[in-house]
C-alpha cells in the first residue's frame, strides 16, 4: 500500500505544489489498495478496503468508518463499483507482506453521491484548502532539531504524502529557502509560536497552516503536538505512537478531520438561495467561464442569471450549504475575488470580482 501511494508523490506533488491556486482535487471516486492475490475473496476484501478509502476521502472524515451507515453500505459494495483493474507495485511494497498487486478500483459518482446524501453525511468539496506544513522533529541520533522536508528527511516526507493522497488533500512544504529560515526558526518552531508561523507562511498564500513537531522517547516512543490555523482559527493537538510509521499517518488523520469541519457541509434536502454579483466580466467567453466554476462546484445545486449591467452580472445561486461556504468555495477556485472588504451574509449577497486565470 505504501509503496503504491509514494509512487504518487512526484503527480502529486506536480499538480499541488507548483501551482498554489491548483487546489481541484481529481480521482476523490477512486481508491488505490495492496492485495496479496488476485482470488475473489482477496479482491472483495480489497474493493471494501478501497470503498472505505473513498468515503474517507470524499467526506474529510475519518471517524465515519464503522459507523452503522457504512458497515450496510459495505454489504453491497459491488452495486457501487465502476470499474477495476490489477497494477504492479514496486520492491519496497513486497517487503511488508510479499505482495506486489495493486488493486485500482473507480466508483460511480451518481451511487456514491447518492447514498452521502441519503444519509446525510458530510460532504468535503473538490475544491479544497491547500494545506502548507511546516514539520519539525528532535533528531534523538545526532541530538538537533531539524525541520522534515524531501531532501533532509526523505522517508518522513513520503509518509506525510502518502497520508494526504488517501485523504484527497492538497499541501505544500516549505522550499526552506533563506527567507524560510530568517522568517521561522528551529526554536521559533519547536516552541510553536503562533505569530511566527502565520508570519512565515504568509507567503505561501494557502488556506491553510499546520505545524507538527515531534520527538523519539528514550523507550522508542513517537511523541508530537500540532498547531493549525483554518479559516482563522488555530487548534492544537496532541499524539503519539510506537514509531513514526504509525505517528504520521494517525496524527494528520485528526488534524485533517479537524480541518475538515472547516470546510466540509451536510446536503441539506431544502436548499439555500443566494445572489452573487461578479464584477469585470466583460464578453460572453467570461460569461461561460464563470458559469462552468460555478456551477462545477458540489454544493451548487442550480444557476440563473438575474442581471447584466456592463461588466456586472447578478447571478441568483441555489445551494446545498450556507453562504460562507460558498464564498470560501468561490475564492478557492482562483478565478474570483472578493470585491468588498465586508461581504453582505446577513442580506445573503456575496460581491466578487472576476479574476480569470
Amino acid at each position: 500500500m505504501k509503496a503504491l501511494m509514494v509512487a504518487s508523490f512526484v503527480l502529486y506533488c506536480t499538480v499541488f505544489c507548483s501551482s498554489l491556486l491548483a487546489e481541484q482535487v481529481d480521482d476523490l471516486y477512486r481508491g488505490q489498495v495492496q492485495v496479496t492475490n488476485q482470488t475473489s475473496m482477496a479482491q472483495q476484501a480489497g474493493v471494501r478496503d478501497a470503498l472505505r478509502q473513498v468515503l474517507v476521502k470524499l467526506t474529510g472524515n475519518s471517524q465515519i468508518l464503522g459507523t452503522a451507515k457504512v458497515d450496510e453500505l459495505l454489504t453491497h459494495v459491488d452495486d457501487y463499483v465502476a470499474a477495476l483493474g490489477y497494477t504492479a507495485l514496486s520492491e519496497s511494497a513486497m517487503s511488508s507482506n510479499n505482495a506486489n498487486i495493486g488493486l485500482d478500483v473507480n466508483f460511480s459518482k451518481a451511487a456514491l453521491d447518492q447514498f452521502v446524501r441519503a444519509q446525510k453525511l458530510p460532504v468535503l468539496p473538490s475544491n479544497r484548502p491547500l494545506l502548507l506544513i511546516w514539520m519539525i522533529g528532535d533528531d534523538a541520533q545526532t541530538g538537533r532539531r531539524q525541520f522534515v522536508n524531501s531532501l533532509a528527511t526523505p522517508e518522513i516526507a513520503d509518509l506525510v504524502a502518502e497520508k494526504l493522497q488517501q485523504r484527497g488533500i492538497p499541501f505544500v512544504f516549505p522550499g526552506f529557502d533563506l527567507e524560510d529560515r530568517i522568517a521561522l526558526s528551529e526554536d521559533e518552531a519547536w516552541k510553536m509560536d503562533a505569530s511566527a508561523i502565520a508570519e512565515a507562511s504568509q507567503r505561501y498564500q494557502s488556506d491553510v497552516w499546520l505545524l507538527l513537531r515531534f520527538y523519539t522517547t528514550s523507550s522508542g516512543e513517537v511523541r508530537g503536538s500540532w498547531l493549525y490555523q483554518a479559516s482563522g482559527e488555530r487548534k492544537l493537538g496532541d499524539g503519539r505512537a510506537a514509531n513514526i510509521e504509525d505517528f504520521v499517518p494517525s496524527s494528520l488523520d485528526r488534524i485533517v478531520d479537524g480541518i475538515a469541519g472547516y470546510y466540509a457541509y451536510v446536503p441539506q434536502a431544502r436548499h439555500n438561495q443566494f445572489q452573487v454579483e461578479v464584477d469585470g466580466v466583460t464578453d460572453y467567453a467570461g460569461y461561460r467561464a464563470l458559469k462552468s466554476q460555478v456551477e462545477q462546484l458540489e454544493l451548487v445545486e442550480n444557476l440563473q442569471m438575474i442581471s447584466v449591467e456592463g461588466s456586472k452580472l447578478a447571478l441568483s445561486v441555489e445551494v446545498e450549504g450556507d453562504i460562507e461556504l460558498l464564498f470560501q468555495a468561490l475564492l478557492r477556485s482562483g478565478y474570483l475575488r472578493a470585491a468588498r472588504p465586508v461581504q453582505a451574509f446577513d442580506r445573503g449577497v456575496l460581491y466578487l470580482s472576476w479574476a480569470a486565470k
